[in-house]
C-alpha cells in the first residue's frame, strides 16, 4: 500500500465523522453537528483537492466559517499544504493532521521493517527443518503467490504483519 497524503485525508475524514463520502456538503453537515474533531482534517482534505474556497462557503454562518477564513489564505495553494502544514506558522490544531498523515505512513514503514525481520527468522526456521514454501501455504490456507513473493523475492508487501507472524509461528513451531 501507497499511502498518500491525499488518500489518508480521505480515510481520515471518513473515520472521524462515520460517513463513507467524499461529499463536502455531508461531510461539512456532520463537522458542524456531531464530528467537530474533523473540522480541521475536512479543511485540509477540501484544500487538497482545490476546494478550500468552496468549503469555506458552505460553511457560512457555522461556527467553523471563523477558523476556515483565518487559513484559507495559506491552503488555497494546494502545491504548498504540505510544506505549510509542517510549519510553525501554522495553527497547532491543523499540524496535528499532518502529524496523524505522519504517524499512519510511518506505521506501514515500521510494519514491513518487522515483516522484513520475520522473514529472516522464517526462512532460517525453514530451512533447519526442511519446511516448503509450498507446505507451509497448505497447512496455513495462504495464497501460495503471495507467499512465494515475501518468502523467495522479499516482497514484504505481499503479506500482512499478522500474516507474516504466522508464518513465522509455523516455521518456529513445527
Amino acid at each position: 500500500m501507497n499511502l498518500t497524503f491525499k488518500g489518508f485525508l480521505r480515510l481520515y475524514c471518513r473515520e472521524l465523522t462515520g460517513l463513507q463520502t467524499d461529499n463536502l456538503k455531508r461531510l461539512r453537515d456532520a463537522v458542524a453537528s456531531d464530528a467537530p474533531a474533523a473540522a480541521e482534517a475536512l479543511m485540509v482534505f477540501a484544500a487538497i483537492q482545490g476546494k478550500a474556497r468552496y468549503l469555506l462557503e458552505l460553511s457560512h454562518g457555522t461556527w467553523m466559517e471563523a477558523g476556515y477564513a483565518q487559513v484559507i489564505g495559506s491552503l488555497a495553494d494546494s502545491a504548498r499544504i504540505e510544506d505549510y502544514l509542517r510549519s510553525s506558522s501554522a495553527p497547532e490544531r491543523y499540524r496535528k493532521v499532518w502529524r496523524a498523515f505522519e504517524a499512519k505512513r510511518d506505521a506501514i514503514v515500521a510494519d514491513r521493517r518487522v515483516s522484513e525481520l520475520m522473514r529472516g527468522k522464517t526462512r532460517a526456521a525453514m530451512r533447519e527443518k526442511g519446511i516448503s514454501s509450498y507446505r507451509l501455504c497448505e497447512d496455513l490456507g495462504l495464497n501460495k503467490g503471495n507467499v512465494y513473493a515475501y518468502l523467495n523475492q522479499g516482497d514484504v508487501t505481499k503479506v500482512s504483519r499478522a500474516t507474516a507472524r504466522r508464518i513465522m509461528e509455523y516455521a518456529c513451531a513445527v
